[in-house]
């Protein structure tokens, strides 16, 4: 990452933008697979028009022309791929980032398991050697101080130890990227001490252990550790769990797609949140978020993909 990157702290998604713009790297060449599609093009146009991405958009040259006459958008400033399916629309992202052409890919209209069957094809996909595939949402509540990501909601069901690592290492280089230089992880469960017949607290003690030994860096983390002791001082001092990481987490590493699923639509429909949902550990980072979620989260999204590009 950059050195401005590794010297601001933001605290708002907004601020993505424009750390963003100041990375050096835009416009970034970006492959929208399936744009075909209002929903997400009504964020990559915000995100042209502000100078964050050179699109690239991939589909039925038909549709994608006609949402962008309905959106008053020129497609001069659009390199139109066209492709019949989504697989083809996959498979031509994929070629796009593997010549260079491409350094972040946008979801359109197209599954999930489609796009990512073929962006972790060995033999013609944009998989990194030795790299864990996770998503990151980077979240915004006014419940708590400051941003924080959350990690995986979306891509490993139920993760080993090995796994879990890979998970953190991706939402740490996340984190550094918006300004957090020492993010603090919490590997949660639902009780802060390890019980053998609960494996998610002796997997959360055995990261910690790793990142106290330096085989996890850049992070600090603690594990297990309770929802309510990782982001509440109060809930810590009256429990009498002293951590750096209490209450102040920047990271919460769920144990399983379970846990992650039902805590961020909790957090989402009993709560107020914003968030930045990503994908990353293939050779570009992938903007993943709802498709039929609001633009900004869809162009904040976008935002921090370009940093997470390696601009």
């Amino acid at each position: 990452m950059s050195e401005l990157n590794m010297t601001l702290n933001i605290s708002h998604l907004s601020e993505l933008e424009g750390l963003a713009l100041a990375s050096g790297s835009v416009p970034c060449p970006a492959a929208v697979v399936e744009a075909g599609d209002m929903h997400i093009m009504e964020a990559v146009v915000k995100a042209r028009r502000s100078g964050l991405i050179a699109p690239i958009a991939i589909g039925r040259e038909e549709d994608i022309r006609d949402v962008l006459k309905k959106l008053d958008e020129d497609e001069k400033y659009y390199t139109i791929e066209p492709a019949d399916t989504p697989e083809q629309s996959a498979f031509r992202a994929a070629q796009l980032v593997r010549a260079g052409q491409a350094r972040v890919i946008v979801k359109g209209l197209i599954e999930t398991a489609v796009l990512m069957r073929q962006m972790i094809n060995k033999e013609t996909g944009i998989l990194t050697p030795g790299r864990i595939v996770s998503s990151v949402a980077v979240i915004e509540s006014p419940k708590y101080h400051k941003l924080f990501a959350m990690t995986d909601m979306g891509i490993n069901t139920f993760p080993d130890v090995e796994r879990k690592v890979g998970i953190i290492n991706n939402a740490v280089a996340i984190m550094h990227a918006v300004g957090v230089e020492t993010p603090k992880v919490a590997v949660l469960s639902s009780i802060e001490r390890v019980n053998p017949k609960q494996i998610d607290t002796v997997e959360a003690a055995e990261i910690k252990a790793m990142n106290e030994r330096g085989e996890i860096k850049g992070c600090l983390v603690e594990g297990p550790i309770a929802l309510d002791l990782a982001v509440r001082k109060d809930a810590a001092e009256i429990k009498k769990y002293e951590s750096p990481v209490a209450g102040d987490a920047d990271v919460l590493v769920v144990p399983n797609i379970l846990c992650a699923n039902m805590l961020i639509k909790g957090i989402g429909i009993f709560g107020e949140m914003d968030t930045a949902d990503i994908v990353v550990g293939c050779d570009v980072p992938i903007v993943f978020g709802s498709r039929g979620g609001p633009v900004e989260a869809k162009y904040n999204s976008i935002a921090l993909c370009v940093l997470a590009s390696g601009g």
